[in-house]
Parts: C-alpha cells; structure tokens; sequence
C-alpha cells in the first residue's frame, strides 16, 4: 500500500531510534527470512514481500521503510515470513527491547500511526478479498495491486500477483483477467497493470 505522510515520519522516526548501523543485517534477493513471535523486524531499504508463513500466501508488497512482527508478547508463533524482492537491509529487536526503548524516547504517537495503518490495511484486504466469488476476488486483488508503491506496481506481473494474494489457480485468474479485459474493465500492457477503468463488483 501507498504509504501516506504521516505513516513515513512514523516509521521513519521509529527507524531512526534502533539505527545505531551496528545491529544491521542484510537479506538477500529471493532469499526469505523467517523470525519467532518475540522479535519485531525493522526493514531500512530495500522491496520485499510479506507472506503466510505456512502456504507464503502474499499479504502484501512493500518498499521498506516498515516494520513487521508486531503481535501481542504472549503469542506462541509468528504468522509472517519476508521474502526480499531485492536486498534488504534490516535489523531484529526483541518485544521487549523494542517497547522499552519506545517508551524511552515517548513514541507512543508514531507508534500508534503505525499501528492504525496496518489494521487499515488488514481491513481492506479483508474487504476485498474475503467471502467472494472468483471473479470478485480477482478484482479484489488487483484493486490491492492497483494501491501498492508506483515502483512496485510497474514491476509486478498481475497474474502472478493475483495468484498469489488469492491462492486462485492459474487458469481461474487468467479467465478471469481475460474478460476484464474483455469488458474494458482493466488495462494490462506487458503483463503489467497500467490502468484500472471500472470494475463491475467493486464498488
């Protein structure tokens, strides 16, 4: 999703109190990173996609800045995996460490920015993907598609996209995509999204 204004100074000025540049790693293109329920990840570059750990079902694709893992403490797993769609540069800090040093530098207003941002983004994908027919859900998804950084969207193949954020097989999609088109619905160009002009289910 399009990170607005004050989303970037949130995440920014909470970056900014961990990023020492001692404590940070670096995960490499197409390789995944996986991390307990106790540790909150603070990515500082990079494009990466964050997936169901146990189908890597794609919740969404996101240029860093971001921050991922936020669970409650007593959680006994966490639900995510990152995969870097380029190299990332990134640092893991403990529950603990993370809130104690939020409480420190009094950043309870950037922190409660994020956290509206994330359930915002969780509702909307709920909204437009769950409970539906096929055809909806594939609207739905390129709707998502459609919202995601202008770098990301002109790199991302929409089959692919789709296929992946639904766990719609291949040839329902590409059905689907076709009589999108078909109705002038959408415009795709190389496989790449260029331009949504109505969908029928969406409203």
């Amino acid at each position: 999703m399009q990170q607005h204004l004050p989303l970037q100074k949130a995440l920014a000025h909470i970056l900014t109190i961990f990023d020492d540049g001692a404590n940070k790693r670096r995960l490499l293109r197409h390789n995944y990173l996986t991390f307990q329920a106790d540790t909150i990840c603070l990515l500082y570059a990079g494009d990466y996609s964050l997936l169901r750990r146990h189908d890597e079902l794609l919740l969404t694709r996101a240029l860093a800045p971001g921050i991922v893992g936020l669970i409650l403490p007593d959680t006994a797993e966490q639900f995510v995996t990152i995969r870097a769609d380029s190299d990332c540069d990134y640092q893991l800090v403990s529950h603990d460490a993370f809130f104690t040093q939020i409480d420190k530098q009094q950043a309870h207003q950037q922190m409660h920015t994020l956290l509206l941002a994330q359930i915002t983004r969780q509702y909307q994908r709920e909204e437009l993907l769950l409970g539906y027919s096929s055809l909806v859900a594939v609207q739905g998804a390129i709707v998502l598609l459609d919202r995601l950084e202008p770098a990301i969207r002109a790199s991302t193949n929409v089959a692919d996209f789709v296929v992946k954020s639904t766990n719609l097989s291949r040839s329902i999609v590409m059905k689907s995509m076709a009589f999108l088109r078909q109705q002038n619905a959408i415009e795709i160009n190389k496989g790449k999204l260029t331009r949504i002009n109505h969908l029928p289910d969406i409203h």
